[in-house]
């Protein structure tokens, strides 16, 4: 019966629990994570998860797509000289990669390549080599009152959009027109700025873009701005395409075969509620079947009861003179551990005065105390009130003292 209740108590304990978890996930309010990570494995608002996953759709089926995870200038040179021709995609924040990478991807385009970047910020190395400058556009420069929400974002194709949310968008200035086509800009009062160029260099091309949010889900998920981002990589013109995975760079993926668990939310709690359920199992069912342990009882303390019985024997007996003599004794007893004195040396002068030093009670009492031991120490014969008197009198001055 007591095995039975246990196993209904631990099953009501575990419904508890997952009723207790189900509410908390219910009624917890999610922050949303406005990180621009430009991940393409990201479901947030700036992460490139849409982009990634419609792109075989947008650039059609033919097209080979496959990422690469490092700028690593020995591994893009290998990298690249593998594969020849093709286009690369950068989306990223920021291109920040160094004279010789920079160098590579030049040799790449001139040999027939095709380097697709979306990015807020580029080398100046690239900018000078390929003749372009790049700025922000910031209203009060240009004397200019815009109002955002009617900034048209344009492609030379008629493909148009709007992004409310950039207020200070990039721009190219100093451009080659013999070799520099803009394929991209947006509208401020009749003006249009380029915001995406095209760029030949030998039998390839550089295609560059101001503004990577572009891409990113929370635009990507809207028709309008979707079919914007769509027609800005259909550009793309190689058969094989090869998109940087920027994130992923010096990170190593989890190999333990639970991984898909404890990236999804729900199955990670699913599991997380198992293990909560096989620890409660394990205790309630140790706790049933433990053997049992024989209780050892400590041996009782008789030290009161023994000297009740040993007070009672002197007291029935009516002589209290061995009572005086053991506690002149004990008194004694006391004061060598205290203070360390030679108490064989009781009936010396110095005594006296070693006892008062020692104890700050003064060297009159001291001596008198002594006088009484002395007399009392060679007693056989005496009286319940001398007893009670010697008892006081040593109680005060273990008091004075400092000995209780």
């Amino acid at each position: 019966m007591a095995m039975k209740n246990s196993g209904k108590f631990g099953l009501i304990l575990l419904g508890i629990t997952v009723l207790i978890i189900a509410f908390i996930d219910l009624a917890s309010d999610k922050q949303i994570d406005w990180s621009k990570t430009y991940d393409q494995r990201d479901k947030i608002p700036y992460g490139l998860y849409v982009t990634r996953e419609e792109l075989p759709e947008i650039l059609g089926s033919q097209i080979k797509i496959e990422d690469f995870t490092s700028t690593n200038y020995d591994f893009l040179k290998t990298f690249l000289t593998e594969k020849e021709r093709g286009s690369l995609v950068y989306i990223v924040n920021g291109f920040y990669e160094g004279k010789e990478v920079t160098g590579e991807l030049l040799s790449f385009v001139e040999r027939g390549g095709e380097v697709f970047i979306s990015a807020n910020n580029f080398p100046l190395y690239l900018m000078d080599t390929l003749g372009i400058k790049q700025q922000f556009h910031y209203p009060y420069n240009f004397n200019e009152v815009i109002n955002v929400e009617d900034r048209p974002f344009l492609l030379v194709d008629g493909k148009t959009a709007y992004y409310k949310d950039l207020d200070y968008p990039g721009l190219f200035c100093n451009l080659d027109t013999v070799n520099t086509h803009i394929i991209g800009y947006y509208e401020v009062e009749d003006k249009e700025i380029p915001n995406f160029i095209e760029i030949k260099r030998g039998q390839g091309r550089f295609l560059l873009h101001l503004e990577p949010l572009m891409f990113t889900n929370y635009y990507m998920l809207r028709e309008e701005n979707f079919i914007y981002g769509a027609a800005a990589l259909k550009l793309l013109s190689n058969k094989e395409v090869y998109w940087f995975d920027s994130t992923f760079k010096g990170t190593v993926e989890a190999k333990t075969p639970l991984r898909v668990l404890l990236q999804n939310d729900g199955l990670r709690q699913a599991w997380y509620i198992l293990l909560f359920g096989l620890i409660l199992f394990l205790l309630f069912k140790s706790k049933r079947e433990q053997r049992a342990v024989h209780v050892v009882e400590p041996e009782p303390n008789l030290s009161k009861e023994f000297a009740r019985t040993i007070a009672t024997l002197y007291y029935e007996s009516g002589n209290p003179g061995n009572l005086i003599q053991k506690k002149v004794e004990y008194f004694l007893y006391d004061i060598r551990t205290h203070f360390q004195l030679d108490i064989l040396q009781l009936e010396g002068e110095v005594f006296a005065k070693q006892l008062a030093l020692k104890t700050g009670v003064s060297l009159e009492e001291c001596e008198n105390l002594i006088k009484l031991l002395l007399r009392y120490r060679k007693v056989r014969m005496s009286t319940d009130a001398e007893l009670v008197a010697l008892n006081k009198r040593i109680e005060d001055f273990k008091h004075k003292a400092n000995m209780l």
